[in-house]
């Protein structure tokens, strides 16, 4: 098999009630030179049939279909993707989102565009906006950006607590998936962890319009929800600090100065309590985007 300059990341878990229209959604892209890796994750329903049999009616798409039958989760698992990838683009894909057909070639011609401007030797990465949709297709957002309050413009120091990539809405050069992966134990997701290390290090575009259909239904591990109520604020505090303690380990010697300072700030945060945590969080400006999210942070951290 030829290789293909794009390759399509798929993980899949007990996905037979929604593989069939997204594979659909890819057979139908405008750009067609790309070849989808998948790894599943330990599916107990027909999945694995309708991956086999799609890949028997289509040998010059599926590249492989990775099948160790062990569950280890959506975030490691596209890790294990990208670790098993060789394409120049990739792609991550979930199973149960719709594809626009100009996906792929827009944001494949939206990276190519940013390594012309910047090189290929920094990690880049292109995502778009998506369109949130019920289990049965009916419009629940035009605009999952908007619903969410997403400024795609964020400067890098805001990705450390607030991730406006989405990675089935992303597509990522080689040199990211060499800096980004394999994702470490202490990173928060997959999608989270690869913008940050693409926001600090090279170059995040966005693409204003939605480009998939983004399905929320029952099973959905994030979705576009909240993912986190006040209740666990205290959790999400310590997740972002461990994640900001590993990027600190693996990326400190390219830091200097006030970028230092600030993701070592973070970095402390999980070994504070009560108003010792406040005090470091209004004394190292550790704020998220918005008036309401920042109080709580302050009343209920």
């Amino acid at each position: 098999m030829k290789p293909a300059p794009v390759q399509i990341l798929l993980s899949t878990w007990n996905g037979e009630r929604w593989l069939p229209e997204l594979l659909d959604s890819l057979e139908k892209q405008t750009f067609q030179d790309w070849q989808l890796l998948v790894r599943d994750d330990g599916s107990t329903d027909s999945t694995l049939h309708i991956l086999v049999e799609w890949g028997a009616q289509h040998p010059d798409k599926l590249s492989d279909l990775m099948t160790d039958g062990v569950r280890i989760g959506s975030k490691h698992s596209f890790s294990r993707l990208v670790e098993a990838s060789t394409a120049p683009c990739l792609f991550f894909c979930d199973q149960d989102d719709i594809w626009f057909p100009e996906k792929v070639e827009l944001q494949y011609l939206a990276l190519r565009r940013l390594a012309g401007e910047y090189g290929g030797e920094v990690p880049l990465l292109v995502h778009s906006d998506l369109a949130v949709v019920d289990q049965r297709k009916k419009l629940l957002s035009a605009s999952f950006w908007e619903s969410r309050g997403f400024d795609s413009a964020q400067r890098k120091q805001a990705y450390l607590l607030n991730n406006v990539v989405t990675g089935c809405a992303a597509a990522f050069n080689r040199t990211a998936a060499q800096m980004a992966f394999p994702l470490p134990q202490a990173a928060m997701e997959h999608d989270r962890w690869l913008a940050l290390v693409c926001a600090w290090f090279g170059h995040v575009r966005a693409l204003q319009h939605p480009l998939l259909l983004y399905r929320q239904h029952e099973n959905n591990q994030i979705g576009a929800q909240a993912n986190a109520s006040l209740g666990s604020l205290g959790e999400r505090i310590q997740a972002w600090s461990m994640q900001a303690e590993v990027f600190l380990h693996q990326f400190g010697d390219r830091l200097e100065g006030d970028d230092q300072r600030l993701v070592s700030a973070l970095a402390e945060l999980q070994h504070l309590q009560g108003w010792a945590r406040r005090q470091h969080i209004l004394r190292h400006r550790l704020f998220k985007p918005g008036v309401v999210d920042n109080l709580a942070l302050l009343l209920f951290g």
